[in-house]
């Protein structure tokens, strides 16, 4: 059974261990409980292991140790391995780092006084629900565990953070995907002039259902839309602005949307207008 040696503990159940000159945070229950520097403990007691690999992110994340306190680097390390759990993959290495640094930064912000809010929410909450429960969970830890009141707009910087790891993609990227929908939804708001509930079961369907075309699009797994004839005589109004929704989709996303696709839209506006 494989020995580590402890160089330091973030807190109770993380620690940053040595074996065979390689470095590594190890997570576990209480595996850092009562327990000091220069301490042997066993691999029957880590649930989840992060190994450095590169020398960028070795370098990254000392400097993350040094600039945030333990207690917020080990959160994020329980916070990671929970995610990795539920989700069954390993996150990128950049979240070892990406995290506890926006952690680091909300708790400042608040303590400070300033008001944190994120303007995606509900969007982030219908592209990404299971990374979204993952996110509150994860609030729930950090308001606990430092005694804080971080707000719910939190989870979706949190959720962010999340689903760019678990793509191996930048925060940015899944930030700039995010405010493209938003986008295609507040043209549809004006398109309808109708203002959402954007907490409505039809504001979830409809964002979902253009996350889901996108990736049919770009996959190449259009599906055949056999009552379009139907809903171009039917519904021409909402088909009428359902072109001008996948205008804007091909624009803001350089694809090219079928008219198969803008029939199943049609559908989705004719349901969200009569909510």
């Amino acid at each position: 059974m494989d020995k580590y040696k402890i160089k330091k503990v973030l807190n109770n159940n993380v620690v940053i261990a040595e074996k065979e000159k390689r470095e590594f945070v190890l997570v576990g229950k209480a595996i850092g409980y009562k327990i000091n520097k220069g301490s042997i403990i066993s691999e029957d007691k880590v649930e989840n292991i992060f190994v450095k690999k590169s020398q960028e992110s070795t370098e990254n994340f000392n400097k993350v140790l040094e600039n945030v306190d333990s207690e917020i680097v080990g959160i994020s390390e329980e916070i990671i391995s929970i995610c990795e759990k539920e989700l069954k993959v390993k996150l990128s290495e950049a979240i070892h780092v990406s995290l506890p640094d926006h952690i680091n930064f909300s708790i400042r912000r608040i303590k400070q006084g300033v008001k944190i809010e994120n303007p995606f929410l509900h969007e982030l909450m219908a592209l990404y629900p299971v990374e979204y429960i993952l996110a509150q969970k994860a609030l729930i830890m950090i308001n606990t565990r430092f005694n804080m009141e971080l707000p719910e707009d939190e989870i979706g910087f949190i959720c962010m953070h999340i689903k760019a790891a678990e793509n191996q993609q930048e925060v940015t990227s899944a930030l700039a995907y995010t405010k493209k929908i938003g986008e295609v939804m507040e043209l549809i708001s004006k398109l309808l002039k109708k203002n959402f509930d954007k907490n409505s079961l039809e504001y979830v369907r409809t964002v979902t259902h253009i996350n889901f075309m996108i990736e049919r699009i770009v996959s190449r797994k259009t599906v055949k839309n056999y009552l379009l004839d139907s809903i171009k005589k039917d519904l021409y109004n909402e088909y009428d602005i359902a072109i001008k929704v996948a205008m804007k989709i091909e624009n803001l996303f350089s694809v090219k949307v079928p008219e198969d696709e803008i029939g199943f839209i049609t559908l989705h506006l004719s349901r969200i207008s009569e909510t």
